[in-house]
């Protein structure tokens, strides 16, 4: 296989319908899915790696598990307290790692802030914390209730769909951080783009300007 744009008869823009049917097809995922469900935790989602490689994987005719040896499932209830959460996410984890022979991590997003180790806001919400992962692609998760997936990705789809890695300037993030996660990905996929870290002040005015 060449190239992933020029072998594959890609659709001229991938929409979020098209890429729940996809994730849909991921039978394990979507076994996974329905174990979260269950877990009855407020503000859920699975994210990062185990949504946007599926997708990844079915652009490149690969079983959409390929490579996938770990799983991110994040939620916020900050009606727990911080201890009371870190006993709960490394129950969660035994007990999903057992049920699905995976690696999982678990998070209370509303404790996030506190695991990072350096001053930055509190979390309102899961979907505020998927905003402000370290790129665009990464930013991407998904839910369910009620037999209803729901996906949320901020950034749109357009970056997944082209493996264009960006950065998502904020605070949180740096280009440390940013850099260390490019390597990582590059040792594992690809056909991707890099869009290098920028000065943010160089950003905003590039922003402002356009």
């Amino acid at each position: 296989m060449d190239s992933v744009s020029t072998d594959r008869k890609r659709r001229e823009v991938m929409d979020e319908n098209d890429a729940i049917q996809i994730l849909k097809k991921n039978d394990r995922l979507m076994k996974i899915l329905d174990s979260a469900e269950k877990l009855q935790l407020t503000n859920w989602y699975l994210v990062a790696g185990c949504v946007f490689q599926t997708l990844w994987n079915d652009q490149e005719e690969l079983p959409l598990m390929s490579g996938l040896h770990d799983i991110d499932l994040v939620y916020h209830d900050p009606t727990l307290a911080l201890a009371s959460s870190l006993i709960q996410d490394k129950k969660i984890e035994n007990v999903l790692s057992q049920e699905f022979n995976l690696t999982f991590d678990v998070h209370n997003e509303a404790y996030m802030h506190v695991w990072k180790g350096r001053k930055i806001a509190p979390y309102q919400s899961t979907e505020n914390a998927i905003e402000r992962f370290i790129a665009t692609v990464h930013a991407i998760g998904i839910t369910k209730s009620a037999k209803q997936i729901t996906l949320f990705a901020p950034f749109g789809l357009d970056d997944i769909e082209h493996r264009l890695i960006r950065p998502i300037y904020h605070p949180d993030n740096s280009k440390e951080l940013y850099e260390t996660k490019v390597k990582k990905w590059q040792s594992r996929f690809n056909h991707l783009t890099i869009e290098q870290w920028q000065d943010q002040r160089n950003f905003i005015d590039k922003a402002n300007k356009s």
